[in-house]
């Protein structure tokens, strides 16, 4: 059996409930616990800058942690559209174990009311988790006029 632990970060429970055709045993249920260990962690998961005017800019940080035991490489950092979202540091670089570094992530608004969406993705040189992508959101409201 195999399941995936990519949206989890820190404890499963699963029961799997099997039918078997033993009159004793009839309904078997089985508990599997598992505990997940990020190797990278990159916090926050989703970045909401809020409610911003239009053509307005804003800065958050990203902070991205090697909890593992052996160094990571972050192999490209890059923002997505790239007209919404820039970035302060896109060169691969390497965390070792317990160390992290800031990536500050800068967000223009735009002209356009709603929604605004993108997303900032990792690569990294991990066979497990290839990349790990951080969404970011906006919700642009109208520019008030001068007197109004």
């Amino acid at each position: 059996m195999k399941i995936s632990t990519r949206s989890y970060t820190s404890q499963v429970l699963k029961h799997i409930r099997v039918e078997t055709n033993d009159p004793e045993a009839g309904l078997v249920t089985l508990t599997l616990k598992a505990q997940i260990v990020e190797i990278l962690k990159v916090t926050p998961r989703l970045v909401n800058f809020g409610k911003m005017l239009q053509n307005q800019t804003s800065v958050r940080e990203l902070l991205c942690e090697n909890q593992g035991k052996d160094p990571v490489r972050i192999l490209s950092v890059e923002a997505k559209p790239p007209a919404l979202l820039s970035l302060g540091e896109q060169e691969p670089f390497v965390l070792n174990p317990g160390q992290s570094r800031k990536i500050a992530m800068k967000l223009s608004s735009g002209s356009s009311e709603g929604y605004v969406h993108g997303y900032v993705m990792l690569k990294t040189d991990l066979e497990f988790l290839p990349e790990k992508v951080v969404r970011v959101r906006a919700d642009v409201k109208k520019q008030q006029g001068i007197g109004q």
